[in-house]
């Protein structure tokens, strides 16, 4: 059995085509469903709409008593106010939001940043970053900011450790940082004591009393990545074979053949191999030198190319000679030869320049590793001690010569890894180039640890002393295991804006605050504006308000923005807005009003009063989804908000840029669905100049001529608390508490009063004397009045829009006020409806 009843709207009698489908109970009363489902319905002799059962108009006097049957076709036709003039919107059948946003709505992305940067609204690129030519970040608020490099990390060895410096800005301004909020990843910087030196820099203070603050510049060739081995050094190789073979030489023209002879063991015979070790096998090498007897003596190896070639000449200490043709023809074993692979003696590593083209330094560092350590294994298995020499040399871009820096000597016992930074302090600034070699002979002896690698070239550039107008950070970390994944670029902080407070009329001492006023007057000023072009009155008002309620304004903004749009996001987490009041930026709250400010009726209207609701719409959203920032895990969480009724299966989403509490995100959430459900009528009139007199979301009175709504007129005579109007035939209706409202000469509203029928019709009596003089002499425009029954002597609007379209008339757009947007103002958030969003959500 159908236990409902369709009920269709017509709020167009001349459109059929526009119809909003509704149901009802089979059994109820239209009245009973008029009460419950439409806010704005009342009791009225004239109604505003005609009601058809099965084709049959029902009479007002049946609305109470007759029952809906499962059979019957309910159809609810608006009717004309008079010919020409159709009231599009009367019914709001089911009270829902508006599908538009409005002007003041949160973006649907917190930031984009170009270039990238560290943001910290996006999980998957949160960490430490340079920002070249991007944008400077400037916190607001409480929040968790990941600061950007100043300068490029560098790594020294202290000590055979190695620490990593970071010079960082933490933003625009100053910030209050304590201790236990500065972490790396997840875990406090307290937890390493010990490993970790910081030092927070205010604007403009001087940072070189921290070694981070040098602009390093570290050389790709060498090896500037953490993960790099660098370039090995390598030395003279001496080898006899070893104690299982041998190697024997042969010498003819300008070749030199080696051979490996190894014993095998099984065959019991030597087993001979062609080999040039430590050369390719089976190379052929020219060689070209002076000789100190039949094949003894130094000799520069040349390597020969395919074609008989010279190519790739090693540096060495010997000179051509040009009177030695070739080698005595010789086979022997007994032969020593000494050759270089790769470097050391005779041979440098580079050259390579320290700096970028166009740059010039006075200070290098030179970073040397030796991974398994340094020392000498005896036959008892003790580590003796040996030693490593390693050159560096340095010459100015286009010199020729090359100076030589005292010798690095490396000396230790023990196979635990060994790392030094050596600097190298320039007599004055050169783009130099640089190139380093062993000078300690190596061997292939498997009891010696003294590979060495040379890791870093770096370089010192101009480096800044202070930073004007930034908080900058210092930092120093030991490189141990715990430390080396995360502390590169997963340093952050929790850092609180200091700013001074308009409060009391005055400008208080800068502190740390989250509150709303300070940062909106920070951002007008450091845009410029003084304080005459901020409405403090306002702020002054606004601010006990924001701060009672413990409403913040916690974010970073790390993107291009105007100031206005920047404005509009500060002030929506209050719900409010900037407007602009005779040359100043001015706050406005939406908040709930008593006091109207002016009238306007069909006397000052020029032409006819609008008034139009939004209908439902079948796509509309049931609910409201807010994104919001949570103040312990920092990372992106939804609340969902809904009104009964909602059932939340398609939610309009939000994002509530600045608040990061959940309460508050809540609260948030719901003024936006109460405004979406009760703010749907919309007055749109004209006036001559009298609207100039109101300002933005403004409470003022609309009268409409409707009938069964309030009365109208200019006032006629005044006496004492009697008040005589141009109207002789004004309704009174019994049991009802009557209410009388005056427009004074300014155009605010006197009132409203009580009001009682006098002795004439005309007469209206009031509660309390008048508030102004009434002028009836003709000199300048009569007091207008609005008239009506408590509950219906005007529509409280609030006004959204006003503007001249002459140099005598002026648009005003206005919305109905619902006293029920305001009713979760302080509501706390349900317990059961948050949800993380997953990092693939940005």
């Amino acid at each position: 059995m159908n236990t409902w009843v369709d009920i269709k709207v017509y709020p167009n009698k001349l459109d059929p085509s526009l119809m909003e489908p509704c149901k009802c109970k089979v059994g109820s009363t239209l009245h009973q469903w008029l009460t419950e489902n439409v806010p704005a319905y009342y009791e009225s002799e004239e109604p505003l709409f005609t009601v058809l059962i099965n084709k049959q108009i029902l009479l007002p006097t049946n609305w109470k008593t007759y029952q809906f049957k499962a059979w019957d076709d309910v159809n609810i036709i608006v009717e004309p106010k008079e010919p020409a003039t159709i009231a599009y919107a009367v019914i709001a059948v089911i009270a829902v939001g508006y599908a538009v946003y409005t002007a003041n709505q949160i973006p649907d992305n917190y930031n984009s940043t170009t270039p990238d940067g560290s943001s910290i609204y996006d999980v998957n690129t949160q960490g430490n970053k340079p920002r070249l030519m991007g944008i400077i970040p400037e916190g607001a608020g409480r929040h968790k900011i990941y600061p950007d490099y100043l300068t490029m990390p560098r790594r020294e060895y202290i000590d055979n450790e190695q620490w990593l410096y970071l010079m960082l800005s933490v933003g625009v301004g100053r910030y209050e940082i304590l201790s236990n909020e500065m972490f790396i990843g997840n875990t406090p910087t307290t937890s390493y004591a010990g490993d970790i030196d910081i030092q927070v820099f205010e604007p403009g203070e001087n940072v070189t009393g921290h070694e981070a603050f040098r602009n390093v510049y570290t050389s790709s060739e060498v090896g500037s990545t953490s993960g790099s081995t660098g370039i090995e050094l390598k030395g003279r190789v001496t080898s006899t074979g070893g104690d299982n073979g041998s190697y024997e030489y042969s010498f003819a023209g300008d070749e030199l053949l080696v051979h490996y002879v190894e014993w095998d063991a099984e065959l019991g015979r030597p087993l001979r191999f062609k080999s040039v070790p430590p050369f390719s096998v089976g190379e052929v090498l020219s060689i070209t030198g002076s000789l100190n007897g039949q094949n003894d003596g130094y000799f520069e190896l040349l390597n020969k190319d395919s074609d008989g070639s010279q190519v790739n000449k090693v540096d060495g200490q010997s000179q051509d000679d040009p009177t030695w043709t070739s080698f005595v023809t010789e086979s022997t074993s007994s032969a020593t030869v000494i050759v270089e692979d790769g470097g050391g003696d005779g041979q440098f590593n580079g050259p390579f320049f320290a700096c970028p083209a166009g740059e010039v330094t006075d200070k290098l560092w030179f970073d040397f590793r030796l991974p398994q350590g340094l020392g000498e294994l005896d036959d008892d298995g003790n580590f003796l001690s040996r030693t490593v020499t390693v050159q560096i040399e340095y010459r100015a871009e286009g010199a020729q010569d090359w100076t030589a820096v005292d010798d690095e000597v490396f000396t230790s016992s023990t196979n635990d890894e060994l790392g030094r930074t050596v600097p190298v302090t320039l007599p004055s600034k050169i783009r130099p180039e640089v190139r380093v070699k062993r000078a300690t002979a190596a061997t292939d002896d498997t009891r010696i640890y003294d590979d060495i690698f040379w890791t870093a070239l770096k370089a010192e550039l101009n480096s800044a002393t202070s930073y004007d107008g930034l908080t900058t950070i210092a930092i120093k970390i030991r490189g141990t295991n715990a430390l080396a994944g995360t502390a590169e670029n997963k340093f952050n902080v929790i850092g609180t804006r200091i700013l001074p407070v308009y409060e009391n009329g005055a400008w208080s001492a800068p502190r740390p605050t989250t509150d709303i006023a300070p940062f909106f007057a920070h951002v007008l000023k450091s845009a410029g504006h003084s304080d005459d072009k901020i409405g403090l009155e306002s702020l002054n008002t606004l601010h006990p308000i924001w701060h009672g309620r413990a409403d913040e304004f916690n974010a970073v903004f790390d993107s291009e923005s105007t100031v206005f749009e920047v404005l509009k996001r500060v002030l929506a987490v209050g719900f409010a807005e900037p407007t602009i009041d005779y040359g100043k930026i001015t706050p406005v709250r939406d908040q709930k009003r008593t006091i109207f400010r002016h009238m306007y009726q069909p006397d000052n209207y020029v032409g006819m009063l609008k008034r139009s609701i939004k209908l439902m719409d079948d796509d509309e959203p049931d609910g409201i989804e807010v994104e919001y920032f949570d103040p312990v895990t920092w990372k992106s969480e939804t609340i969902l908000c809904l009104l009964a009724g909602d059932e939340g299966a398609n939610p309009e989403k939000i994002r509530a840029f600045g608040i990061t509490n959940r309460d508050k995100a809540y609260q948030f959430g719901m003024r936006k669905r109460r405004i979406r459900r009760y703010r749907r009528t919309r007055f749109d009139f004209k006036t001559e100049m009298d609207a100039l007199n109101s300002k933005y979301l403004d409470y003022s009175a609309v009268a409409d001529d409707i009938p069964g709504y309030e009365q109208t007129g200019t006032v006629v005579g005044h006496v004492g608390r009697s008040i005589y109007l141009d109207n002789p035939e004004l309704k009174w209706q019994t049991g009802q508490t009557h209410i009388l409202a005056l427009r004074k000469p300014d155009g605010t509203l006197s009132g409203p009063y009580n009001a009682s029928l006098g002795t004439e019709s005309n007469e209206v009596v009031i509660d309390a004397d008048l508030d102004f003089t009434p002028v009836l002499d003709g000199s300048i425009e009569p007091p207008l009045y609005m008239f009506g029954i408590s509950t219906r002597w005007c529509n409280g609007v609030l006004i959204k829009d006003i503007k001249p379209s002459s140099t005598n008339q002026v648009s005003v757009t206005a919305e109905l006020d619902d006293e029920r947007v305001y009713l979760d103002d302080d509501s706390p958030a349900p317990t059961t409806t948050s949800i993380t969003i997953p990092n693939i959500y940005f």
